[in-house]
């Protein structure tokens, strides 16, 4: 029996050659505090060894400050395999279970992946955008810096999109800078993340506008329906089919590179 699906992506991240996860994707996907978390990694973490210590390694994430929402540096543990499978044996009830199952399949494929014979033409396309990007990045960090006022660029973060043509042809990369009070999120992703109070920085205006645009947008799509369904029956159509003689729609363009994801400035 296939396993039902999950409102989750687990982050697997390949370092040092590793599939890997950070703490805090693992916090926010099992519904757990991260500072209960990185307690859990600790307290292993004197109960082992120094071969399996190395499934633990500690790090830095950027994050939002709960106080005014400027980016902060907060500590994180990223886990390999065989760390998430010793710290997820402590993850009880249903809903854990389904969470595990869904990391170690990801893990399964990443490393699935890793194993295969290298694709050469693949290979040198990855160079070359990674090549592009680094210049990219580059260049915009240089004019951040040269631009900005003596304190502002210090907190900066950038927005890196690799781009293709309507063939599917890889195009140059893009980078831009993007504003402390902004963020980019999935529309899957966004309303846990504000359920769960990690949009930290947002007003209850801020958020009671977000949801009157939402709904006045169902209540837009709603009424659309309903004239479609309302339209008049033409010989040889169904109840709202346009006549054959009807203008036929615009093909739908390519999707934009940032197509399914929401930028959000909140001020």
């Amino acid at each position: 029996m296939s396993q039902p699906a999950l409102a989750i992506s687990p982050a697997i991240t390949i370092v040092d050659g590793k599939p890997t996860i950070l703490s805090t994707d693992l916090a926010r996907h099992f519904g757990k505090r991260h500072d209960d978390v990185l307690r859990a990694i600790d307290n292993l973490c004197l109960q082992l060894d120094e071969d399996h210590l190395r499934n633990f390694a500690e790090t830095e994430e950027c994050r939002a400050s709960p106080l005014n929402g400027a980016p902060i540096s907060a500590r994180a543990y990223r886990l390999t395999r065989d760390g998430f499978t010793l710290l997820a044996m402590g993850f009880t009830g249903k809903k854990a279970l389904a969470f595990k199952l869904a990391y170690i399949d990801a893990f399964s494929r990443m490393e699935a992946a890793l194993h295969q014979p290298a694709d050469t033409q693949r290979m040198e396309l990855a160079f070359s955008l990674a090549a592009e990007a680094a210049a990219q990045v580059h260049r915009t960090v240089f004019n951040a810096v040269m631009q900005g006022d003596a304190d502002e660029w210090r907190h900066s973060r950038y927005l890196l999109n690799l781009n293709y043509d309507s063939q599917g042809r890889p195009t140059l990369p893009h980078a831009q800078p993007i504003a402390t009070d902004q963020m980019v999120v999935s529309f899957s992703s966004l309303p846990q993340r504000i359920a769960d109070g990690e949009i930290m920085s947002a007003t209850d205006a801020q958020l009671a506008t977000l949801a009157t645009a939402c709904t006045q947008r169902l209540t837009q799509r709603a009424q659309h329906r309903e004239k479609q369904v309302t339209l008049p029956i033409y010989p040889g159509n169904s109840p709202g089919q346009r006549p054959a003689s009807a203008p036929a729609l615009p093909a739908k363009q390519p999707p934009a590179p940032d197509e399914g994801l929401l930028r959000m400035t909140f001020r």
